[in-house]
């Protein structure tokens, strides 16, 4: 059984990650014991699919796409509220973008001697990846890594705290 623990972000900021993979069926979770998302997703290199859900059954987001050893492009959430994300492996690193070319963050991530280390987002705005990989393909590793940075994106972009009201009536 393959394993991934880890974290994105710092230990104030940021959302653990916690999965098994076995047999193309990758369960675990995002975030804490309240806040995150549960993952039930299945994949199988050899016919290029991955599927399934973050979350649970009401509250959540979908994964559907394509899958190679080498390369990954799902869609996470639906048409209106959801975001691709591309991902390729080359060496040791997974790289590309979730999102587009705007809106969304770059992914860069080194799997090494069973540790991963990279950075989501970009130099200034962004979170850093640490955890461990235990036989797991690059491209799920880095590919799980990158949904919970985007997890914990869409579950803190309307918590600054902001009414969006100016104050006059």
């Amino acid at each position: 059984m393959g394993m991934i623990s880890g974290r994105v972000g710092g230990a104030i900021g940021g959302y653990d990650i916690n999965a098994n993979i076995e047999n193309g069926v990758i369960s675990g979770r995002i975030g804490g014991v309240f806040f995150g998302n549960d993952i039930d997703l299945k994949y199988c290199m050899e016919e290029g699919f991955i599927s399934g859900r973050l979350g649970g059954a009401i509250i959540g987001k979908s994964v559907a796409g394509s899958i190679s050893s080498n390369s990954i492009s799902i869609r996470i959430g639906g048409v209106v509220d959801g975001n691709d994300l591309e991902l390729k492996t080359e060496d040791n690193m997974v790289y590309g973008r979730c999102g587009g070319s705007t809106i969304g963050f770059d992914v860069e991530i080194i799997i090494s001697g069973g540790r991963a280390t990279g950075r989501l987002g970009g130099g200034v705005i962004g979170m850093d990846v640490t955890g461990s990989v235990t036989d797991v393909e690059q491209i799920i590793a880095g590919t799980l890594f990158a949904i919970t940075y985007y997890i914990y994106r869409v579950n803190h972009r309307n918590s600054g705290g902001s009414s969006g009201r100016s104050g006059s009536s």
